[in-house]
Parts: structure tokens; C-alpha cells; sequence
């Protein structure tokens, strides 16, 4: 017989019950009183799992929204709902003749600077050059002027030759002198600072061109939107002619084959979320509860909510179940392995205590109980029951301490 069943013959009987007794004499005594129908059942162990339901929406596993990085008119709309497409594909294109021309000036800009930078490291390389022969020629000069000197200061001193000779080869030893060391000193500030900082401007200007160059090529780029990911277009939101600027969301792609939910958790049961936990998720609109697992856990709290976000990949996608759709997550938050545990209305309050009814020579009994959380239906006892007592779990509720009962139906434990 069912519990169910089983439950309103035990109402019934009671009924009955309270109707003799109100035919009864009101001479009867205590001990006359009929029994109480109960059902008792033997308590055991169990493992109790509480859970929490998080609502969330089906996503496509990596799901972007795809924005305009500029301003523009579309010109073509190359995609639409459903269609399957490959990262880096276009989807949508954006009006680019202003923008080719920008690209064409800026290249040209480039060009112009790379070759003044070229034609300039020529001409002070040819300077190089030009200094460092007259230097070596100096050297040259300078060299004679010095054995020619010292060879007639030497005939001077001897009075070989007149001091006026002598005289004139001192003035050409000390011209040839200065223009060597004049000479050596120019191609030192030429190599050393003005080939530098001649070649540093020009080369800077050739970098100046070149960022225009790229920044006008990236903006060409930019006219081209495309996917940034392998996946399914789930919805396009602009159309030929329309003026959009940047940051407007164009289209969404996203991999249907592999979805997610994401949930927001609250602060009270976060901390027993864990990245790898088995959960299980109801898709209401189809009809189906699927197995997922948790991929993410963040660590900051989401201060508009005041929740943690949380993401379940699900494991196994049923045809139907498409993004947008709800669904609602069940999500172990704590566990009592093998404890005590009783339905939760055995357990009642009797003269401020909670009591638990056993059955002892017919009689009801109360036992004096501490009871712990209740988790799914059922209360974990932490003190007063032991394993294999029968209790009263149906009837309870008419029961004071002593009072006669009648067994009519016993189950083991869950």
C-alpha cells in the first residue's frame, strides 16, 4: 500500500476513533481510551545533499558580440542568422572610399619621408667620406711639415741655414699642423653629432609617416568587420544604408555546438562552489534536464547585483536548445554524509522541547531530540536517536507522551 493511501486509512481510523470516543460515557476512563493509528518507521543513515536553484540564460559557448571599431555607412551585409562562419570571416562591410584615399595619402607620405631619409644618410655618408679623405691628406701635409721641420731646426741650430728659412718652414709646419687637427675635429662633430641627429630627425619623420600609414591602413581594416571566432551568426543588428558608429553592436557569433548557462551566485553558498562540479540543467522551453559542469567561479562580487558570477559549460546539447532560451541550475551548496536524519515533521515542539515519538509496549513515547539542519524533507538528528529505532513518522501530531497506539504500518528508513 502507497504512503499516500496508507496515510488516509490512518485518518480514517483516527476519525473513527474520535467518534466512539464521543459516543463513549464520560464515565470511561484513561485506560479505556482507544489507540491512535501510527506508522512507524526504522531510522538509518543517509547522505543528504542540499541544493540551490540559480536562473540563467543558454549562451553559445564563447558567445561574442561583435561591435563597429569606427564610424561609417554600411555598404553590405554579408551574413545573416544562422549561417556558420569562419574566424576572421567578413560579415558586414562599411563604406571605405574617404578611407582608401587617407591610406593612399598616407602611403604616399611614408614613401616621401623614407626616401629623404635615404637621399640624407647618402649625402652625410658622402660627407663622411669627403671629411675623412682630407683628414688622411692633412695627416699627410702635417707628417712632411714635421720631418721637414725638425730636419731644419736641427741645420738652424748648427747655422746650416738663415734664421729666415728656418722661419718660414716653422709657418708651414704650424699651418700644416692646424689644419689637421681643424680637419680631424670636423669629422668628429660630423660622426659623432651631426650624422646622429641629422639621421634621428629624418628617421623620425619616417616614423611619424609610417604610424599615419598604419593608422589609416587599421581604419581601412576597421571597414571590414569580421568574426573574431569560428561559430554560428545568431543575429545581425544592422542593415545596408544604416550610419552606426563605433561601439554598435553589429552581429553575434557564438559555437553552438558547446553552450553555457551563467548564473549569478550569492555570497552565502560561493565559497562551495567549485570549477569542475557536476550540476544539472533544466531547459523548461524543451523539456530536458541536462548534465553540465562548472568552468568558472569569479572571485569578485559584481557590484550592481551583489552576486558572484558563476558559468556551467553543458556538457551534452540536445538539438533544440538554442541561446536565449532559460534555464534554471541546480547546484550542490552542502552535504551531510551519513547522518541521522528524519522526515522533518516527526520532529515536533512539545512544552518547548523537540520530540520525537517512538513506540514502547503500545505506548507512545516521547524522546527529547536535537535536532540539526533540514535539508530536502528531512532533519538531521544530532542527539537523542540511534540507528535502527522505529519512530512514529505519520500520527505523530495527535500524540502525547503515554498515549495508546496502534501500529498499522511500518517501513525501513530511506
Amino acid at each position: 500500500m502507497g504512503r499516500r493511501l496508507i496515510s488516509i486509512f490512518i485518518l480514517f481510523l483516527f476519525f473513527m476513533v474520535i467518534i466512539t470516543g464521543c459516543s463513549r460515557k464520560p464515565a470511561d476512563s484513561a485506560e479505556e481510551k482507544e489507540p491512535i493509528p501510527v506508522r512507524v518507521e526504522r531510522v538509518a543513515t543517509q547522505d543528504l545533499v542540499e541544493y540551490r536553484f540559480f536562473s540563467g540564460t543558454v549562451e553559445a559557448a564563447g558567445q561574442v558580440q561583435i561591435t563597429a571599431k569606427m564610424a561609417g555607412r554600411v555598404k553590405e551585409v554579408l551574413v545573416k542568422a544562422g549561417d556558420r562562419v569562419k574566424a576572421g570571416q567578413v560579415l558586414v562591410k562599411l563604406e571605405g572610399q574617404e578611407v582608401e584615399s587617407q591610406v593612399k595619402q598616407a602611403r604616399a607620405g611614408y614613401q616621401a619621408a623614407l626616401a629623404n631619409y635615404n637621399k640624407i644618410s647618402t649625402q652625410l655618408e658622402q660627407e663622411v667620406q669627403r671629411l675623412e679623405s682630407a683628414v688622411r691628406q692633412a695627416e699627410e701635409n702635417y707628417n712632411n711639415a714635421k720631418q721637414n721641420y725638425e730636419r731644419m731646426s736641427k741645420l738652424y741650430q748648427d747655422g746650416a741655414i738663415s734664421q729666415k728659412d728656418f722661419e718660414g718652414i716653422e709657418l708651414q709646419y704650424k699651418i700644416a699642423k692646424e689644419q689637421y687637427e681643424s680637419s680631424r675635429e670636423q669629422l668628429d662633430i660630423m660622426k659623432n653629432k651631426s650624422v646622429p641627429e641629422t639621421m634621428t630627425a629624418a628617421k623620425a619623420q619616417v616614423e611619424q609617416a609610417e604610424a599615419a600609414l598604419s593608422a589609416a591602413e587599421s581604419a581601412l581594416e576597421n571597414t571590414m568587420i569580421t568574426a573574431p571566432i569560428d561559430g554560428v551568426v545568431g543575429n545581425v543588428d544592422v542593415k545596408v544604408g544604416q550610419l552606426i558608429s563605433p561601439g554598435v553592436p553589429v552581429a553575434v557569433v557564438g559555437n553552438t555546438g558547446s553552450m553555457s548557462v551563467k548564473i549569478n551566485v550569492t555570497e552565502d553558498v560561493i565559497n562551495s562552489v567549485k570549477i569542475g562540479q557536476e550540476v544539472e540543467v533544466s531547459v523548461e522551453a524543451v523539456g530536458v534536464n541536462l548534465k553540465g559542469t562548472v568552468t568558472s567561479v569569479s572571485p569578485y562580487k559584481n557590484l550592481q547585483t551583489g552576486t558572484y558570477p558563476v558559468e556551467v559549460r553543458i556538457t551534452e546539447v540536445p538539438e533544440g536548445v538554442k541561446p536565449g532560451m532559460f534555464a534554471r541550475v541546480k547546484l550542490a551548496v552542502s552535504s551531510y554524509p551519513k547522518v541521522l536524519a528524519v522526515p522533518e515533521e516527526c520532529v515536533i515542539k512539545k512544552d518547548e522541547k523537540n520530540v520525537v515519538f517512538k513506540v514502547e509496549d503500545g505506548k507512545a513515547k516521547a524522546v527529547e531530540v536535537v535536532p540539526g539542519p533540514t535539508v530536502g524533507g528531512f532533519t538531521v538528528i544530532e542527539k537523542g536517536l540511534e540507528e535502527g529505532m522505529e519512530i512514529v513518522v505519520e500520527g505523530q501530531e495527535y500524540l502525547e507522551d503515554g498515549a495508546p497506539v496502534e501500529v498499522v504500518g511500518k517501513e525501513e528508513g530511506k
